[in-house]
């Protein structure tokens, strides 16, 4: 029997839910207040996002849900990988 640290998925989520949120939201701010209104590549990805204030609290939400999926997933797989060492 080996001994290895566990990750918990959700806590994992919730926690690159709000990084992955935050960096959107940030990132967005600033083009915003540079003047860019172009098309965004994340605009692509996500559904509603656009740069504007509105977008960026859309892309907050929006990178949450996508950081907190990822996160479980990548809790999920760590854990298994390492429960089969």
């Amino acid at each position: 029997m080996t001994n290895y640290q566990k990750v918990h998925p959700i806590a994992l989520g919730v926690g690159l839910g709000v990084i992955e949120g935050l960096a959107i939201f940030t990132a967005t701010i600033i083009l915003f207040l540079q003047g860019d209104r172009g098309s965004a590549f994340l605009s692509k990805l996500f559904p509603f996002y656009e740069i504007s204030i509105m977008g960026a609290f859309i892309g907050l939400v929006e990178g949450f849900i996508d950081g907190f999926i990822g996160g479980i997933i990548l809790g999920w797989v760590y854990n298994w990988v390492v429960g089969k060492r």
